[in-house]
């Protein structure tokens, strides 16, 4: 017999488990009015109700909190279902979540669910199934079928995975050789392919392809194979074989966006609910500036609500630092991804930045679609990219109203909604703090919770926006979307510093704000009712019209590459603003833009410049202002790398009297202390990857002089080392005479200033780039530049062309300097002055010997750098039988000295009358610069006083008003 306690705890758990079996949650039950019932005024004359939440926005449909002690629900849902007002009335019932796939794989796939099942870290994963739990993807609220573009070489059209899932353009009758639909693509029945341009898009089947898609869209719950981040959404592939020129980059993101257009304009009879690009290629080491057009895309994308997402290099670096295109592009319709494994930890071989890499996702052997109908294991940032892309897909198929109304009022506002939830929502990671933007890895699950948690909300009017009328006045004119649940919308201002708002109700964009002051900052917000309370847009302020004067904040920010970013705030009664920039050495550059920002690229490394800024308006200009200074970025290993020093040389008899690299490098010096100089960096111009580049090196001797043997070294990867791979020259020097090369900028260069070293030794070099000798072990000298590796920009020609004629062999030599362009190739065109027609000449190299001929004699000669197989702009000069077209490099070492040498405590140098000298340069025995101090012309001599500089060997530089430079070896004692 059981003991009374024993029943009544018996009935306690039976009451619990009772509880906790419910289907529907206590004291909850969900209303909806009839058409015209106002739901809150009924819900408060209910004293039953204890809370409420309208569950519909714009629309009756509420939830109401009542005591579950006081009140049984179901007399409660007898008594609504009988009123007049009430249409239907429900429990609020628990769900079960169903959403885990039936597709035999899944359990392999430890990136939607990580239990650890190989080894990982149990939670490393999506969290998708939460995600499922609301939507799998297919459509919008507003029945769009989500299309994703995915730009990649090839898919399996029959695997039986990926078949249901793959974009069908239906306005197109499959291999008929009509283009059906008029788009501009024939027989575009499944994409197109950029390659061969056709509607091949299997190409091979796809081995990258088709384990991308799917990533994004494998069919789900189908009982077969994998699933995908979607189940249902489709997927338009765009083939480029991944060995595209940029061209077809571009035409394959236009394929995209003209489909999404055609969808637009049609309302959605024709093209494809384009609302994503995934794309897991790009181009190593490059910047955005060489490449405007094609980022300038991610822009043009957004306006038509297309977010595009892109996996970085599948390489250990920094791409803020080395470059990445499109990692670097400045869109915030641009998503880029970098390499997650089963343990939550970054992969090695994925790139990152801090300023360009936004997030990560998991790629590291996740299981996907194969082609020819297989499943397995794939690797690297391609298959991490495609996850966030099918991510975008998921959120576009939030089952939300409000959400749904802004995609149709507002495309690019919709677009960047979901990028900030995706941002929003990263699982915050340790691996990930320094090496992404948002510090964190996707998380499907709680970006697809978020987005439609914020379901109920009324949206403020978006884009709002702030412009001059285009006449004399001081007014405004200000436009606005808002989405269709928004009844009415006010508009409020005031001065910046006010403290009451004047109120215009009932507003519509665009409005003409009138009766402002001049030249004043004034506050405007817009206030959207759904309801009765209203939503607010965030505070535009704004400058009248009515002035013209320079901006605010104006900021410089040194990027990779030679590159300096300009930006500050924009004025209203600006039409466009002037930003000029200058070394202390060169004369003004200007760039205008109409833009409040500027890329200004071509910069040296490691130079400080000067910046000044101009606003441009209507009928005036304002004086240049703002100056600033900054200093480029890639100071780097060559100056602050720990370099080993060479030992073991004596240069008693021969030493290096002449480096020259024509157009870049230019240096004369006597026998150095130590038989090693260190010059720092005294070049005066940049090389480029893929450029070719003359240098030629001279001995001298204390007698009639010997052969010598050269080899250069240049630390191409700035590792601080002389690698048996960075020997760029092996030459002989015949006795009088000069060793000659050219050099290749490898593709591969980092950027930045490297260090070149350059070993002379009698008859042959027998060290390596790092020479260890004792007691003048080695007969000869070594010297060590500094070389600037800067991105190319465009195809810009030589910077200077000379020609010589020789009676004797009645032939003229044409020789110029090597141009900032890579490839080594050059178009020389000459004529005659009284002629039409050019004779043209290709050349590889930086000369060529025409035959027969004075050129010096009323003659056009042309020289073009050639790039990619077409001549860039050319260097046109007009010879008159002088032939003094170029100008000498170096200043004539008898043309100035230095007096005392070795020197103490003062030092005085000295430069003929004739000699323009416009600035003397002081370096350091490490090549950095001490002292610049700007002469006139009128100046002959300078004294330099050696108060407080320490012993050692330094270098005395010169420079005159046409830039040509000299230098000379200091001894301080």
């Amino acid at each position: 017999m059981r003991s009374p306690h024993c029943i009544l705890l018996c009935l306690l758990c039976s009451a619990s488990l009772g509880a906790q079996l419910l289907d529907y949650a206590q004291g909850e039950l969900i209303l909806q009015f009839r058409a015209g019932v106002d739901g809150k005024s009924w819900i408060l004359t209910h004293q039953e109700v204890t809370g409420y939440k309208r569950l519909h926005a714009g629309g009756e449909t509420w939830l109401v909190h009542f005591d579950w002690s006081h009140y049984a629900e179901a007399d409660l849902r007898l008594r609504y279902a009988s009123d007049p007002q009430v249409d239907f009335v429900q429990l609020n019932h628990r769900l079960t979540s169903r959403r885990r796939p039936n597709d035999p794989q899944y359990n392999q796939q430890w990136q939607f669910w990580n239990t650890g099942q190989i080894g990982g870290e149990p939670g490393a994963d999506y969290q998708t199934e939460l995600a499922w739990d609301i939507t799998t993807g297919g459509v919008t609220a507003n029945g769009d079928t989500i299309v994703i573009a995915s730009i990649d070489n090839g898919i399996d059209l029959t695997h039986p995975d990926l078949r249901e899932n793959i974009w069908v353009n239906y306005g197109e009758i499959p291999d008929n050789g009509i283009d059906d639909d008029a788009n501009g693509y024939v027989d575009d029945r499944y994409g197109w392919n950029t390659a061969l341009d056709n509607n091949d898009v299997e190409a091979g089947k796809g081995d990258h392809g088709t384990p991308v898609m799917g990533q994004m869209a494998a069919v789900g719950n189908n009982r077969l194979g994998v699933t995908g981040i979607n189940w249902h959404t489709k997927v338009m592939h765009i083939t480029n074989d991944f060995d595209p020129l940029e061209s077809e980059v571009i035409q394959a993101y236009g394929y995209a966006l003209q489909a999404r257009r055609r969808y637009d304009t049609s309302g959605g009879e024709e093209g494809a609910y384009v609302i994503a690009t995934n794309a897991s290629w790009g181009r190593d080491r490059a910047f955005p500036s060489q490449s405007p057009i094609w980022c300038a895309l991610y822009d043009t994308l957004g306006k038509y609500g297309i977010l595009s997402v892109a996996a970085v290099p599948n390489r250990d670096v920094d791409v803020d630092e080395v470059g990445d295109l499109p990692s670097l592009c400045d869109s915030e319709f641009l998503i880029t991804v970098t390499n997650l494994d089963t343990r939550n930890k970054k992969v090695k071989d994925a790139a990152q930045g801090l300023l360009s890499v936004d997030m990560a996702a998991f790629g590291e052997g996740v299981v996907t679609t194969l082609a020819n109908g297989r499943y397995g294991a794939v690797f690297g940032t391609s298959y991490a990219t495609p996850a966030v892309t099918g991510s975008i897909g998921l959120l576009y198929a939030v089952p939300c109203l409000t959400f749904g109304e802004l995609t149709i009022s507002d495309p690019p506002v919709a677009a960047r909604r979901v990028r900030d939830v995706l941002f929003a929502t990263v699982r915050s990671l340790p691996t990930l703090t320094e090496a992404t933007r948002t510090g964190g890895a996707l998380d499907v699950g709680k970006a697809v919770r978020s987005l439609q948690q914020s379901c109920t909300d009324c949206l403020a009017p978006a884009s709002f926006d702030a412009s001059p009328p285009g006449d004399a006045s001081t007014d405004l004119l200000l436009t606005w979307t808002r989405i269709a649940s928004v009844g009415v919308v006010d508009l409020r201002y005031r001065k910046r510093n006010g403290t009451t708002w004047d109120t215009i109700r009932n507003v519509t964009s665009p409005y003409r704000l009138g009766e402002l002051s001049a030249c004043s900052d004034y506050q405007l917000q817009l206030l959207a009712y759904c309801n009765e309370e209203p939503t607010p847009s965030e505070i535009l302020v704004v400058e009248s019209p009515g002035c013209c004067r320079l901006p605010d904040d104006f900021t410089l920010t040194p990027q990779p590459g030679g590159q300096v970013r300009a930006s500050w705030i924009p004025l209203l009664s600006a039409t466009s603003y002037t930003l000029r920039f200058r070394t202390h050495d060169e004369d003004w550059r200007e760039v205008t833009v109409t833009d409040p920002s500027a890329e200004v690229v071509g910069l040296r490394n490691c130079r400080t410049y000067e910046f000044e800024l101009r606003t441009n308006c209507v009928g005036s200009s304002t004086e240049f202002g703002r100056r600033k200074q900054v200093k480029t970025l890639g100071c780097g290993v060559c100056l602050d790398g720990a370099y080993c020093q060479p030992t073991g040389f004596g240069n008693e008899q021969e030493w290096i009297a002449e480096v020259s690299m024509p157009g870049v490098l230019e240096n004369t010096s006597d026998r150095a202390v130590g038989a090693f100089a260190n010059y720092g960096d005294l070049t005066t111009a940049s090389i480029v990857p893929g450029g070719v580049y003359q240098l030629a090196l001279s001995p001298d001797y204390r007698g009639s002089g010997f052969t010598q043997d050269f080899h250069v070294y240049v630390d191409w990867n700035q590792d601080a080392a002389f690698a048996a791979d960075e020997l760029v020259m092996q030459q002989t020097a015949p006795r009088g005479g000069s060793a000659r090369a050219y050099i290749t900028v490898p593709d591969e260069a980092a950027f930045g200033l490297t260090r070149m070293r350059i070993i002379m030794q009698f008859t042959s070099v027998k060290t390596n780039g790092c020479p260890a000798g004792s007691n003048q072990q080695f007969s000869g000298e070594v010297e060590d530049y500094c070389l600037d590796v800067t991105p190319a920009e465009g195809c810009p020609p030589p910077s200077s062309l000379e020609a010589n004629y020789d009676a004797s062999a009645d032939a003229t030599l044409l020789d110029w300097t090597a141009s900032a362009a890579p490839g080594g190739s050059y178009l020389v065109r000459y004529r005659d002055r009284s002629s039409e027609n050019f004779t043209e000449r290709k050349v590889e190299g930086l000369n060529l010997r025409v035959d027969k001929l004075n050129l010096c004699s009323s003659y056009e000669v042309q020289v073009a750098s050639i790039c990619n197989g077409a001549a860039g702009k050319s260097r046109t000069v007009f010879f008159g039988g002088d032939c003094t077209a170029s100008q000498q490099v170096g200043l004539p070492p008898a043309a100035w000295s230095v007096v005392p040498n070795p020197a103490t405590d003062r030092v005085t140098v000295s430069w003929s009358a004739t000699l323009p000298v416009v600035a003397l340069e002081l370096y350091a025995p490490d090549g950095r610069r001490m002292l610049t101090e700007l002469l006139s012309g009128s100046n002959e001599a300078y004294a330099l006083p050696l108060d407080g500089v320490p012993s050692g060997i330094y270098l005395i530089v010169l420079v005159d008003d046409r830039g040509r430079r000299g230098a000379r070896r200091l001894i301080v004692r």
